[in-house]
């Protein structure tokens, strides 16, 4: 594999392996860090090479080289499998948030974890410790809890921040009022084994808008994040423990800072809605289900 062909075009310019290296780095990414990879191919510019394979290998090689062979690399590999009423099938089931995350996840060497609906995908050196997580999506013993416990990063590789999926683990340790438990159950199929399992998920009603823009730009001028430009995209890179501990402080200041909260209209919406939510909560919930059918 050549680290001198082009991987994309940009306004005449080529962009190398080298140069994803590089960004990385720049952006905060070290030797032995445990990084939480949100990605996106094709942020970076136009395609200069069609071999998809060159290129994918490409990028996950850079990932490699910036944390060493004593780092850790963690990438979403969601399906949603329970959340669509279908079995999770642990080698079968595909990744639906990128074609990077579903093409790391049959590497040699990267392994598993065994959640329906947003497994991670593994390499590195603590891989054993993280792919032993609990049931429940965001608590502590969930893969944003190991994080967390790690100190680990999380980068966002072309992706914009709105991926984050971090913050709802902040948010249920916070526990805000616009989302709620509940259980999802169905088939698990991890090799030769087939068995029913449940697990939890601390869902968003319907009624309230993730946003995640306030968020950005308060962590990039408070230079928590850091921010590189590659191309035509980005390189975002903050430690799980920072983010997690500046998303407490804006959460205790605002409890909807993570919604979509201005114009006014919004802000008055959520209030008005989270003050019903105390006192028909069943009605809501049963109003949220039908809503996500």
């Amino acid at each position: 594999m050549s680290s001198k062909q082009s991987l994309y075009k940009v306004d005449g310019k080529n962009l190398y392996y080298s140069d994803f290296v590089n960004a990385l780095k720049k952006a905060g990414v070290s030797k032995g860090d445990t990084i939480f990879v949100h990605s996106s191919v094709s942020a970076f510019g136009k395609l200069s090479t069609f071999d998809t394979a060159f290129l994918l290998q490409s990028l996950t090689n850079s990932l490699k080289e910036s944390i060493g062979d004593k780092g850790t690399i963690i990438m979403p590999a969601f399906s949603y499998s329970f959340l669509k009423n279908e079995p999770y099938d642990t080698a079968n089931s595909k990744s639906k948030v990128g074609a990077l995350t579903e093409y790391f996840r049959k590497q040699p060497g990267v392994s598993r974890t065994i959640h329906p609906n947003h497994s991670a995908a593994i390499w590195g050196r603590h891989k054993s410790e993280l792919l032993s997580i609990g049931k429940d999506t965001f608590d502590k013993d969930s893969i944003f809890g190991k994080l967390h416990k790690l100190n680990g990063k999380i980068v966002f590789f072309g992706a914009p921040f709105q991926s984050c999926t971090y913050v709802h683990y902040i948010e249920q340790m916070h526990k805000v009022p616009y989302r709620y438990m509940k259980k999802f159950r169905g088939k698990i199929i991890d090799g030769n084994k087939e068995y029913q399992e449940e697990f939890t998920f601390y869902v968003k009603y319907a009624i309230f808008f993730t946003l995640l823009s306030q968020l950005e730009k308060h962590l990039i001028e408070k230079k928590l994040m850091k921010e590189v430009k590659l191309g035509s995209g980005k390189i975002l890179v903050i430690g799980a423990d920072a983010l997690f501990k500046e998303g407490q402080k804006l959460l205790s200041r605002d409890i909807f800072f993570f919604l979509k909260n201005e114009p006014r209209i919004f802000r008055i919406f959520n209030n008005v809605s989270c003050f019903f939510l105390k006192r028909e909560l069943k009605i809501f919930k049963l109003l949220n289900d039908f809503a996500s059918k």
